[in-house]
């Protein structure tokens, strides 16, 4: 957490899990989606009417008319993973910091754990070593059981809730070492939960680079998603995708993206939520091909966030369009994660940015921006260190061979209310992230 931030922060089968069912009682803070009153419940909340384009063709509802025996209060993995399955409506409570990597006894497992006979980490360096193996991406028996360790974990680390389901962290409770793969399914809430350290234990070779799998959120091929007031980070620092070595001359790769829209999901809205240092950090669309006839999807709202030494993608967009409003960035150059630049315009992107603020010194204006195939984007009133900029005419100035215009799809005309610039930072470091919904 940098400086300003520390100046102005002082934050089990389904039977066995009915009888946790709540009966009204788990109770939250009130949160900015539809309720009523200071004691709301998070878990009945639908999102508000105008709050973006997961607002709009119907909304978004999640689970919120479940009846009593499809309320659970979960304090495991394993009870969780069971109670989100299923497309009937559910409300699962998240009641602590559960840990994915534990089985289900609450023992605690590590990636060894994982391993299939034929495979380990020292065995996967000794054989893809370039210098035996050669420029290639790895393959052969020695990859085939490093993807079958990899499947058997992702089995076990993945959550995938069926439709119509809203989970609620209680308090300040948390989730680790797990990962949100949110796929063909429809009318998710995830709300007022820690999401962090979606660490990948079996990283493959490419030949040129390490890849890693997994992200705290991935919506795949999914529409009406509502993420609010989530803290998505990497973990600690023994953890962090930075501090991971450098073999064959490439950084290991241990993180994916922090919160990613893919595969002609639309109809997200991502609100509220604070990503505390990470690299490949919102990434919507995730191909420049038109395999998943994205044209006309990929709608999302990424509003009131706080992108906190965040290197890239915050966000980067394919495809679609993103409303992209009332957003803090700030960096701390000594975390060991590099800058690279915020907002980035992709092929046939469309990504309409206004009235976010930027605290980074030492930072160049000209890199919030970055061009990965688009042709325009609009920026409107953002602010950088305290001062008002065109932040469009900052980039193409420094890039006169990649320029951009400001024409882009019109502003989208479902949004809430849009702060003005020189109110985001206070108003988004005090209500941003898990704990916080009120």
């Amino acid at each position: 957490m940098n400086g300003p931030a520390r100046r102005l922060l002082a934050a089990v089968a389904l039977a066995a899990l009915a009888s946790t069912a709540l009966t009204g009682a788990a109770q939250a803070r009130p949160g900015h989606g539809h309720g009523h009153g200071h004691d709301r419940d998070l878990g009945r909340e639908t999102i508000a009417a105008n709050d973006g384009w997961a607002a709009t063709d119907g909304g978004t509802t999640g689970g919120s008319a479940a009846d009593d025996a499809h309320v659970f209060k979960v304090d495991t993995w394993d009870e969780l993973q069971t109670a989100i399955k299923g497309d009937e409506s559910k409300i699962v409570y998240v009641d602590g910091d559960l840990d994915a990597m534990t089985d289900d006894q609450g023992n605690a497992l590590s990636c060894t754990d994982f391993n299939d006979p034929g495979y380990s980490w020292e065995t996967y360096l000794e054989t893809y070593d370039p210098e035996v193996w050669g420029p290639n991406e790895a393959s052969g028996p020695v990859e085939d059981a490093r993807k079958r360790s990899y499947n058997a974990f992702r089995q076990h680390i993945l959550l995938s809730p069926g439709s119509n389901t809203t989970i609620v962290g209680l308090g300040d409770s948390s989730l680790t070492h797990g990962s949100f793969f949110i796929t063909g399914v429809e009318n998710i809430i995830v709300r007022n939960l820690g999401v962090h350290d979606a660490y990948d234990c079996f990283p493959s070779w490419e030949g040129d680079s390490w890849d890693a799998q997994f992200d705290n959120f991935e919506i795949s091929a999914s529409t009406h998603v509502w993420l609010d007031h989530l803290t998505v980070t990497d973990g600690d620092a023994a953890t962090n995708d930075y501090a991971s070595p450098v073999i064959w001359e490439h950084k290991v790769e241990r993180f994916d993206g922090g919160i990613d829209v893919v595969r002609a999901s639309d109809l997200v809205t991502l609100s509220w939520n604070h990503i505390d240092t990470h690299d490949k950090t919102m990434l919507i669309g995730n191909t420049d091909s038109t395999n998943y006839d994205e044209a006309d999807k990929l709608r999302v709202t990424v509003h009131h966030n706080w992108f906190e030494t965040t290197s890239q993608r915050s966000p980067r967009l394919r495809w679609g369009q993103a409303h992209v409003y009332n957003n803090y960035f700030t960096y701390d150059a000594e975390s060991g994660y590099p800058y690279f630049y915020s907002l980035g315009a992709g092929k046939e992107s469309a990504i309409y940015a206004e009235n976010n603020a930027w605290d980074m010194p030492g930072v160049d204006p000209a890199l919030a921006i970055g061009n990965y195939g688009g042709t325009g984007i609009h920026v409107e009133g953002s602010e950088f260190n305290g001062e008002e900029i065109d932040l469009l005419a900052a980039y193409n100035e420094a890039n006169p061979t990649k320029s951009l215009s400001g024409e882009v799809a019109e502003l989208p005309a479902v949004h809430g209310k849009i702060h003005d610039t020189d109110e985001v930072a206070e108003l988004v470091m005090r209500r941003s992230g898990a704990g916080n919904c009120r």
